[in-house]
Formats: C-alpha cells, structure tokens, sequence
C-alpha cells in the first residue's frame, strides 16, 4: 500500500513542477526555440556555412567556417580579424552593439578555456562564446513577445548556455567548464 502511494506522490511531484510552469526556470539543455525568439541573428554568412555543413565533426565544422571567413591564421585564430568582423556586424546592426562588446571582452581577449567537451578547438569555442553573448546580452526590444517566447526569455537570464553534449550520461557532472546544471534544475 505504501508502495503505490508513494509511486502516486512521486508522479504527482514530477508532472506538477513541468518547464511549462511559466514561474519556474530549469536550467539544462538551451531551449529550442531561444534563437527564434531572438529574431535569429545571422552572425556566419549563409554561403559560409553552406560551404561547411558537409564536416566530419563539429571542431571540423567551426574551422571550416573560420577559414572560409579569413578567420584563421594557419591554424590558429586570427582574433584581430574576428574582431573587425564583429565591429562591422555592430555597425550594420546596431541592437546588437552591447552583445557584440561582450563578445569581444568574454570571447576574444583571453584564451578561453574549452566551452564543452571539445577540446583544442579555439574556433568552437569563440563560436559557442559569441553564441552565449548574443543570449545573455541581448536587450529586451530584441526579444520577441510572443507568449511562447516567455521561458526562453527567462532562460537566458537565469540559465547558463552550455553545449548539449554538456549533458551526456558518459560527461562527468561539472567538467564543462562550470556549465552543468542538472536539466530540470528549478531557478527561482
């Protein structure tokens, strides 16, 4: 008898505390829809990532689209380069001015430490680093209002943005960098 009640109090926990309750943040995986509600910054120019999409890996993938942007040096980032490109995205795109100066001081002056489980890969790391700063700095204009953009909104305030792999099983807690919230971590 116990047993059954407590299986029943255990659902009951578990379906009334969902993502859905608009009061409560989970931090975890990004929620999809957080670049729609941003309005979709175009950041990589479209031939550029077409050009890239054929990678064998992600690293792969990031470098591709450095070189194809002028970004590399060689191998190695060209950070000056990136950012004059950030400065020229600024200029034409104003609203993004403030995420593109946090860009620049989080991102591109310092060695970053790996972003997730991709290790010795500069170029991802500043692309999911600048994917963070348009997140976590955009203003509220940019934000779209519709009612299911809410919780992505409240996300990026309260949330950390952490590469999915992050929360693979075989990923030991804490390993990305401080960036592991367990999914379904209520913020309040």
């Amino acid at each position: 008898m116990y047993g059954v009640v407590a299986i029943f109090t255990f659902l009951a926990v578990a379906w009334g505390d969902t993502p859905s309750d608009p009061s409560r943040v989970y931090c975890g995986f990004t929620p999809d829809s957080i670049y729609a509600c941003l309005h979709n910054p175009k950041v990589i120019k479209q031939d550029v990532s077409v050009k890239c999409d054929k990678s064998t890996s992600e690293c792969d993938r990031m470098n591709c689209i450095f070189r194809e942007s002028g970004w590399l040096d060689g191998s190695n980032v060209d950070k000056q380069k990136v950012s004059a490109y950030f400065d020229q995205f600024a200029k034409d795109q104003p609203e993004w001015s403030t995420a593109v100066q946090h860009l620049k001081t989080d991102c591109l002056n310092k060695d970053l430490p790996a972003q997730g489980v991709i290790l010795n890969c500069p170029a991802y790391d500043i692309v999911h680093c600048a994917l963070t700063a348009f997140i976590k700095n955009a203003s509220p204009s940019q934000w779209s209002t519709a009612e299911q953009c809410a919780y992505s909104r409240s996300y990026a305030s309260a949330c950390p943005v952490c590469p999915s792999s992050c929360f693979a099983p075989q990923v030991p807690i804490g390993s990305c960098n401080a960036c592991y919230l367990p999914p379904r971590t209520p913020q309040s």
